[in-house]
């Protein structure tokens, strides 16, 4: 295995939260020990949590956590949610790539746009990381690294968000999400959908026709 930079992110499906981005390095001797961790099973919250906590003492990695707030006023800005989430990509893979003091084989991310696309949406920023490897299938072991982490991070701001509000705020975008996000603006007013949620979903519009 070579010595790689891997990013993933945890958000973007789920109406309420935030969206977090993860880029982490993975070394040839971390191998062993990441593999034992068996990344590539189905995970329980627990698990992640668990596996999380692990992997957030031992590798280098950057997390950039983009709550609601700011992420609805991008959105307001016109910014697609692709573009944000390229910005993020490239920002958190710099953030790890300056810290590693020898050269990195590989970069690997989610194929989430096609590279041309993706590289547009960054051509008004300085330093961009180039001669990436977009993964539509098979992660890279820092991928799996960073997806985990992007999700341990995302569950622990949800269960603070999820208390902060004394309710159980349903993961996705599904017509659960409707009823807790009506439920909230029926005890809270509308702004708290700009605080705990993102505002481009569909939705968003739907809760809104249900309250007025």
């Amino acid at each position: 295995m070579e010595s790689h930079v891997g990013c993933y992110e945890t958000g973007s499906l789920d109406f309420f939260g935030p969206l977090c981005v993860v880029a982490c390095y993975v070394d040839q001797k971390d191998e062993k020990e990441l593999n034992e961790l068996e990344l590539d099973k189905e995970m329980s919250t627990n698990d992640i949590e668990k596996i999380g906590k692990i992997l957030k003492d031992k590798l280098t990695y950057s997390l950039l956590l983009l709550d609601n707030s700011h992420y609805n006023q991008y959105v307001k800005e016109d910014q697609k949610l692709s573009c944000i989430k390229a910005k993020l990509y490239n920002q958190a893979m710099i953030n790890v790539i300056q810290r590693i003091e020898h050269p990195i084989s590989k970069v690997t991310i989610d194929a989430f746009l096609a590279p041309k696309k993706y590289y547009r949406y960054l051509k008004s920023k300085i330093v961009v990381v180039r001669h990436i490897e977009f993964k539509k299938e098979e992660m890279s072991l820092a991928m799996k690294c960073a997806h985990i982490l992007s999700q341990y991070a995302y569950l622990q701001y949800y269960q603070n968000m999820c208390q902060s509000l004394n309710t159980t705020l349903p993961r996705g975008f599904n017509i659960l999400a409707n009823d807790a996000g009506t439920s909230l603006v029926q005890e809270h007013g509308k702004d708290i959908l700009w605080k705990v949620s993102k505002t481009n979903f569909p939705n968003y519009k739907q809760i809104l026709e249900r309250v007025e």
